[in-house]
């Protein structure tokens, strides 16, 4: 009989479904829930901005956990969008959320990825996972090109560093897509079972990302995504493209860019309801932009940032945005136009992108 019970417990620790509860270790199952620390340094709307959580709607239809629109159906993890390329360029750390080990790792894929279309949804992502105590597995996807510094069956601690953030895969931006799954495979909403050990909050004030001042047109969302150094000059007879990357907000929200000491000084947007991570751009004619001095940028009165800016003259050194912060898709909306308005407000339907799914 002891010896029965014995080979029992051999079996059963081995098929983990089955539980240890005969003679032999408690299964992982029974062990407390693991409880995770927030996987990306700095502040929230900054740095980083959760542009979507898990769909918790059975069926049809997308609910956050909250009973709000920030997911699309049937996503299964949470994604944390960085401001655009720039910053990812300059190291955004993924950090281990809960200590555990390594059990799969995906490096050397293509990490600028815009789109995920129908062939896209098929790219590899590079990615980590590390099992926990509970057993319990999260998935860090997305990552970086050549920045996983772990190996599988390798131990890790909460904070440790797996990679950076990218945009590898089925991916429209730069972001971390951040899963768990229990023992069993099921996902799992660490915002809706509470396992976050200091949650960020859901609503995320008007901030400003990173603003992006080209000599010449802005083409589009892409060139705010992936954009060049910033200019310090813009030619006498060139189109003076200026854009915004923003978190966060509420419907009703003001952005004014002006124009100091130019002929027509004033531009502004209306925020709506909208994703948390969103995109604006104007394009100013010659006409409207002499005499600048500098690009004032306000949100809802207060100053968010300044850039000095001269029409004509010798052309000074490229400004490569603003400096780098402490810190090292989604669903966007491109709000644009071809020439110059007084008053810019979302205008179209909200594109329903695909953003990532975690597989």
């Amino acid at each position: 009989m002891a010896w029965r019970r014995a080979r029992g417990a051999v079996f059963c620790c081995l098929a983990v479904l089955a539980g240890c509860r005969d003679g032999g270790a408690p299964d992982a199952s029974s062990l407390p829930a693991t409880r995770f620390a927030w996987p990306l340094a700095g502040a929230p709307g900054r740095d980083w901005v959760v542009n979507n959580y898990v769909d918790v709607e059975p069926g049809g239809g997308a609910r956050d956990y909250r009973g709000g629109r920030k997911t699309y159906d049937r996503h299964q993890g949470t994604d944390l969008d960085v401001p655009n390329f720039r910053w990812m360029d300059r190291g955004f750390p993924v950090l281990a959320a809960a200590a555990g080990s390594v059990t799969a790792v995906h490096d050397g894929e293509f990490d600028r990825n815009v789109a995920c279309g129908f062939l896209d949804a098929l790219a590899a992502p590079n990615l980590v996972e590390v099992t926990h105590g509970d057993g319990s597995r999260a998935r860090y996807v997305h990552l970086r090109q050549g920045s996983v510094q772990v190996s599988v069956g390798q131990r890790v601690a909460a904070g440790a560093t797996l990679g950076q953030v990218g945009s590898s895969g089925c991916s429209t931006a730069p972001h971390l897509h951040f899963e768990v799954r229990s023992i069993t495979g099921e996902v799992l909403d660490p915002f809706l079972l509470s396992r976050w050990l200091d949650p960020p909050p859901y609503d995320v004030p008007l901030t400003l990302m990173d603003y992006v001042v080209k000599d010449g047109e802005i083409t589009g969302e892409p060139e705010l995504k992936d954009p060049p150094p910033n200019a310090s000059r813009v030619a006498p007879g060139a189109t003076l493209g200026i854009g915004l990357v923003v978190a966060g907000g509420s419907p009703g929200d003001r952005i004014e860019v002006r124009l100091e000491g130019a002929a027509a000084p004033d531009l502004l947007t209306v925020l709506g309801d909208e994703p948390p991570h969103r995109f604006r751009f104007w394009n100013v004619p010659p006409t409207d932009h002499q005499g600048i001095r500098n690009i004032a940028i306000h949100g809802n009165g207060a100053l968010l940032a300044r850039h000095p800016l001269v029409s004509g003259g010798p052309e000074p050194p490229a400004d490569p945005g603003p400096e780098p912060r402490d810190a090292a898709h989604g669903q966007f909306e491109q709000v644009g136009d071809q020439g110059h308005q007084r008053e810019e407000r979302p205008q179209g339907a909200r594109a329903d992108h695909p953003v990532s799914t975690g597989r």
